[in-house]
């Protein structure tokens, strides 16, 4: 088997581990149990409520309410309890016969919400007594799990911005790649890359202006999630979640990153010896952001965790990110060389270019495979909504496989004429549309209902 055939199908397997290793165990937090239990019929009026989650919530983001046949109930302040719960105290002696709702809400470290309720019933009303402290109960005590309950107008919000996310934030590290991996050694080969490494900083500042734009949606999406869209922009809840919660401090990261970047590839235009150290922690920022505001946070294995997630997204980014930009920045860059066989520049270029492919293929791959370990779930979940979305996923990045693996073992070899040039310009648009649709889908499978099973822990 040749080098390159190896290689090539060390890059289709990572597109498939991306895919679906790392989405089938994709669980957003579930109500686990409650006490009062959902239906209970109680001789006393209960002093507290108490809810048990699948994982750890974030205060930040939990609210309760309780309504009776008075209307609302004064509840004491939501305090975290241990269990990977929430409660909230009961005057003792206050809640009349009749049926109470419980109303409640919540998320994980991901971010993403989650709200139901449940309803108990108060026969005759008594002093109750302050039970003892609350364990863990077994999965499948009374308050059976409850799927998680999103507006659909929210999930078609989060699921637009997410995209924008993702687009934005492969081509910045395809920009940071392409730069400091892809041109340096075209360099040292005699080729020109000043005007290939300025329109590639100018597409990395146009990609920073979208990411900027999607992540104040996204902070403004997510606040209307979890307070309501009067209460969205309320200074001091977005303070709360922003400090007070996991998710905040990926988004911090990722705006932060944001900033270092722009202003770094702003500085790299009169010093790079500034320039790039500003960029490449900016691109730290960036690169942390998804692991800290999505499911890697919420993992019991935090550390370990967050670790694979950002080598598993900055490998993708490298990898998809950097054939975005040797297309639509290098190899017209290269084809206005006027020293020289530009098609030969094209082929040098590409060439360049594969390398940091094969690189980052076993990354993808090694670190798909270790948050498979972690997060993996039951292949049943394929019957569901979530499933479907993971199999059209995969259908399409099939269809992007196929096409790198022409582009890798057929038109590279190919490169240094002017019809071999046009060739690959073509196939490697068509792949990046169709890179374009999985990460549509990839919007899309994050939202989706989470399968039942699945928020069992």
């Amino acid at each position: 088997m040749s080098h390159a055939h190896a290689s090539t199908r060390l890059r289709l397997l990572g597109a498939v581990t991306l895919c679906l290793f790392p989405s089938v165990a994709s669980a957003h937090t579930g109500l686990r149990r409650s006490e009062p239990a959902r239906g209970a019929r109680l001789n006393t009026g209960p002093t507290r409520i108490v809810l048990w989650f699948t994982a750890k919530p974030q205060l930040a983001f939990s609210r309760v309410r309780l309504a009776g046949p008075g209307g609302d109930v004064p509840l004491g302040a939501l305090v975290a309890d241990s269990g990977n719960s929430v409660r909230a105290s009961i005057q003792a002696g206050t809640l009349a016969p009749g049926d109470y709702t419980v109303r409640w809400q919540t998320a994980s470290a991901d971010g993403h919400p989650i709200r139901g309720e449940f309803v108990f019933t108060v026969l005759a009303v008594g002093n109750a007594t302050e039970p003892a402290p609350a364990t863990p109960p077994a999965v499948g005590d009374s308050g059976a799990h409850m799927m998680p309950e999103v507006p659909a107008a929210e999930s078609s919000e989060y699921r637009s911005v997410r995209w924008i996310e993702f687009v934005a934030l492969l081509t910045i590290l395809g920009v940071l790649g392409f730069r400091h991996g892809v041109l340096p050694p075209l360099a040292a080969r005699g080729v020109p890359t000043a005007d290939a490494g300025d329109r590639a900083r100018r597409l990395g500042m146009s990609a920073l202006v979208l990411y900027a734009v999607a992540a104040v949606v996204r902070l403004y999406t997510e606040s209307q999630a979890v307070h309501g869209a009067d209460a969205a922009l309320d200074p001091t809840l977005l303070r709360q979640m922003l400090l007070g919660t996991t998710w905040g401090l990926g988004w911090l990261f990722g705006a932060m990153g944001a900033l270092l970047l722009f202003a770094g590839w702003m500085v790299s235009r009169r010093s790079v010896a500034i320039g790039t150290p500003l960029a490449l922690t900016g691109a730290l920022g960036v690169g942390l952001a998804p692991a800290l505001s999505g499911h890697a946070a919420a993992s019991e294995h935090f550390v370990l965790s967050v670790v694979l997630d950002v080598l598993h997204v900055t490998a993708a980014g490298l990898w998809l990110g950097g054939l975005l930009i040797v297309l639509i920045a290098g190899i017209p860059a290269m084809r206005r060389l006027t020293n020289g066989n530009q098609d030969a520049a094209v082929s040098a270029l590409v060439n360049s270019f594969h390398p940091l492919a094969l690189f980052c293929a076993p990354l993808v791959i090694l670190a798909g495979l270790g948050t498979a370990w972690i997060r993996l779930g039951a292949f049943s979940a394929l019957r569901t909504e979530y499933g479907q979305n993971l199999i059209w996923k995969l259908v399409f990045v099939a269809v992007v496989g196929s096409i790198g693996l022409y582009n890798s073992t057929r038109a590279r070899r190919n490169l240094g004429t002017m019809d071999a040039t046009r060739r690959i310009r073509r196939t490697a648009a068509i792949e990046v549309a169709f890179a374009a649709i999985v990460l549509a889908i990839t919007a899309a499978l994050v939202t989706s209902p989470v399968p039942t099973n699945m928020l069992t822990p």
